[in-house]
């Protein structure tokens, strides 16, 4: 793990390395008229929203779609997608606002395995996803319920917290939660994994 990161970014490719950096420019750029992040939060876009985001990678096995729960603004599924573009990323996003500035960026970066999904979570119809995730959505046993749906056997629930989590959701058979520490930001963040109970 290192500087407390369970992925630097700056192991990954240069040219990956420079679209992330675009999408920072780009939130930047939006965040005035959108209210993207929090005002306290922009100056810190890379550290808290972007590299956050691709703190889920190191627990990707074998996946070949996920869906982002809530995606607002595109995290951290546009930078996921960024990174792992052998992955189909769909993002399901109500707002239609937020959903036009994806599509932006998809067209901008050129990000073909990013799908837009523009409903609410509960009337989505997706089933047999590797890996379900959510950032700064809603209460974790009711997130759990929702990606539970989406999940196939054996698929994983993922999702960012401020504390550990201990509790084992309904339908799950495994949990796991990794603590990080994002560069220039004091508090301890945490990546909580849940597999989904059922045949291998």
């Amino acid at each position: 793990m290192t500087n407390g990161l369970l992925l630097d970014p700056s192991t990954l490719d240069e040219k990956i390395q420079t679209k992330l950096r675009t999408l920072e420019a780009i939130y930047r750029r939006w965040n005035k008229n959108l209210n993207l992040v929090s005002p306290n939060d922009e100056a810190m876009i890379w550290e808290r929203h972007i590299v956050d985001s691709l703190q889920l990678i190191p627990f990707f096995h074998e996946v070949n779609k996920l869906a982002d729960m809530g995606a607002g603004p595109g995290l951290p599924s546009l930078p996921l997608a960024i990174a792992r573009p052998d992955i189909d990323f769909f993002a399901i996003e109500p707002t239609e606002k937020k959903c036009a500035l994806m599509q932006e960026i998809i067209r901008e970066l050129r990000i073909p395995n990013f799908h837009i999904l523009t409903e609410r979570v509960e009337r989505v119809y997706l089933s047999h996803m590797d890996v379900v995730c959510c950032r700064a959505f809603g209460e974790f046993s009711r997130d759990a319920k929702l990606a539970y749906k989406m999940l196939k056997p054996q698929g994983q629930f993922m999702t960012f917290k401020t504390e550990a989590h201990q509790e084992l959701p309904p339908g799950y058979e495994k949990l796991e939660t990794h603590g990080y520490l994002l560069p220039g930001i004091p508090r301890k963040y945490y990546v909580v994994v849940a597999s989904k109970a059922g045949e291998t």
